[in-house]
């Protein structure tokens, strides 16, 4: 979004075009929306589910009997029961004679002597006719009772056995001819058995293939769809990230015009108290004009600063906008998204707060013109290490330091996760990468680096991730490599208590023995600690030794930094500038 500014510096600031401007951009973004613009898949997907996607199949097939069932009637010949077999028969004749389903035990009971050939179908149904309750239900079955006679004379001793053999031989071609039918009836009743299950395993066949036709359609389109939705997201992230930095920059654009009106009220201020000077005469014909003057510029002032003011809240719209979008995107795409995009995404989302750390930067932290003067207190300690080259800043920042670096001709790089302050350093030509630590170190090889600094970044670690980043530095320096360590000092009480808990994002306070022990536990070895920025105004005047711990508690040194070197002997060739140039982007 470009501001437009008039060169005149009488002409003042249009701020109804520059606000003008920041609305009709705004609408734009609105009407390039990502959820206005989503495709139909996208929708489908979010509000029916993944399942709407695919169609039901019929998997349904014909049952198959082997014996059909029996039919209902008032009246029953003992052939209609002698039909069936097995498991069906006694069903039937439960069903026919006592009128209700087989109760478990009975049912396993004759299944059991049925199948042993102790009792024959005509045992079971007149057993069943003639118990108590088979009595009262009286079902006719016609040739039951005929039979039931002659099993009777069969049980009578010697004249029963006789009576049975007699009859067996008499009809002997009978059994013959019934066990011939019941062969092809059991070979008929295989092929159709056999047949079915062809039938069967054809249609599932037919129906798994149709069916893996389709969802491999489908899958095709889904992806498809997919790969649409990838880009349309993509594009509402770069076009949502690149408003952002517009809007950056115009609130630097209005910050800079804040500037101006204040240093303008200064100077008619200053012509005021100077025309106050020339006379009370002078003086009453200016001063009606000059409060007038005063009066709006104290109005430009005030809607300036509430045009500021709705712009950072704007700004921070759009900030949780995009985490909703990102959020948004994860969800709908983490089944399918690749494992880069989702870290493509969650990179995305960790950079949202990058102008609100950048804004804690600038005020916390000082002038860059103040914290490179701060940072020079280093310079000596490179020196004495011998130390000119191959010299990594681990969460650069602004880049003061490595500023200071290039002015004394030493070769360094930095690495930092904030793109704003990122975009700063290159655009003072300085060399960094936007990493974090871990990443970084971990593809950098074995006894790469002779210097690593760190100032003001291990009180946002946790003490897991601060050991980690101790045992990374220690691989990557070469033997004899310098480790430099700067924190806010905990000693003093105001920054232990209070001015240390400024910055949001930091962890816990470090005490300086505790920092010591740490590098002395991962093999470093300390060469000195550093006591750096004591407060100088607002002492109380010593006089004896309590008003000396006062001063020192309450106004010592903010800061300390530890000055660790890795176990043997630097190597005379410094890492030369185009070792560096190799390390991993």
């Amino acid at each position: 979004m470009d501001i437009e500014q008039s060169n005149n510096p009488d002409d003042g600031l249009d701020l109804a075009a520059v606000m003008a401007q920041i609305r009709q951009h705004a609408e734009e973004r609105k009407r390039k929306s990502f959820q206005n613009g989503a495709p139909a898949i996208y929708r489908q997907l979010t509000t029916e589910g993944f399942d709407s996607l695919l169609s039901a199949r019929d998997w349904s097939f014909p049952a198959f009997k082997l014996q059909p069932a029996l039919e209902k009637r008032e009246e029953y010949q003992l052939g209609d029961l002698l039909g069936f077999h097995d498991e069906a028969f006694l069903r039937n004749a439960y069903q026919v004679i006592l009128q209700r389903e087989p109760d478990d035990a009975g049912f396993a009971q004759y299944l059991k002597n049925l199948r042993s050939g102790r009792y024959s179908k005509v045992d079971i149904l007149r057993s069943l006719r003639f118990s108590s309750e088979g009595r009262k239900a009286d079902v006719s079955i016609k040739g039951l009772g005929r039979l039931t006679a002659y099993r009777k004379l069969y049980r009578v001793p010697v004249v029963g056995y006789l009576l049975r053999l007699v009859v067996t031989v008499a009809r002997l071609p009978v059994l013959i001819t019934n066990h011939r039918q019941l062969e092809a009836h059991t070979m008929a009743q295989f092929e159709r058995v056999s047949n079915h299950l062809n039938e069967a395993i054809h249609h599932f066949s037919e129906v798994s293939r149709k069916q893996s036709e389709l969802n491999h359609r489908q899958l095709e389109t889904i992806h498809a769809r997919i790969n649409d939705l990838q880009g349309t997201l993509r594009v509402q992230i770069e076009s949502l990230v690149n408003e952002h930095g517009k809007m950056l920059q115009g609130q630097n654009a209005l910050q800079q015009t804040q500037t101006d009106i204040y240093s303008r009220l200064d100077e008619i201020n200053q012509h005021a108290k100077e025309l106050s000077e020339t006379g009370e005469s002078t003086d009453q014909r200016n001063a009606a004009g000059l409060q007038a003057l005063k009066m709006q510029l104290d109005q430009e002032v005030e809607q300036f600063s509430n045009r500021l003011r709705s712009t950072q809240m704007s700004i921070a719209q759009q900030e949780t906008r995009l985490s909703f979008l990102l959020d948004d995107a994860r969800k709908s795409l983490s089944e399918t998204a690749q494992p880069c995009q989702i870290e493509t995404w969650q990179n995305e989302d960790d950079h949202l707060l990058d102008s609100l750390y950048f804004s804690l930067e600038n005020v916390l932290r000082g002038t860059p013109e103040e914290v490179k003067e701060e940072v020079k207190v280093y310079l000596p300690v490179l020196e004495r290490a011998g130390v000119t080259s191959g010299i990594l800043d681990v969460g650069c920042g602004r880049g003061e330091w490595l500023a200071v670096l290039r002015e004394a001709g030493l070769q360094s790089r930095g690495i930092d996760l904030n793109r704003i302050v990122l975009e700063q350093c290159r655009a003072q030509s300085l060399d960094v990468v936007e990493s974090d630590a871990l990443s970084y170190l971990a593809k950098q090889p074995d006894e790469s680096l002779n210097a690593v600094t760190a100032l003001h970044f291990a009180e946002h670690l946790p003490l897991k991730t601060l050991v980690r980043f101790l045992d990374e530095v220690g691989r990557v320096l070469k033997p004899g490599g310098l480790i430099i360590l700067e924190t806010p000092n905990p000693e003093n009480l105001l920054v232990g208590s209070c001015n240390f808990y400024l910055d949001p994002t930091h962890h816990n306070p470090i005490p300086i023995p505790t920092m010591e022990l740490l590098l002395e536990a991962r093999g470093f070895r300390c060469q000195e600690t550093l006591k750096l920025h004591a407060v100088a105004s607002a002492k109380i005047d010593v006089k004896d030794q309590l008003t000396s711990h006062l001063n020192h508690f309450l106004y010592g040194p903010m800061n300390y930094a530890v000055v660790a070197r890795k176990p043997g002997d630097l190597p005379p060739s410094d890492l030369s500038p185009s070792d560096l140039s190799k390390d991993t982007q």
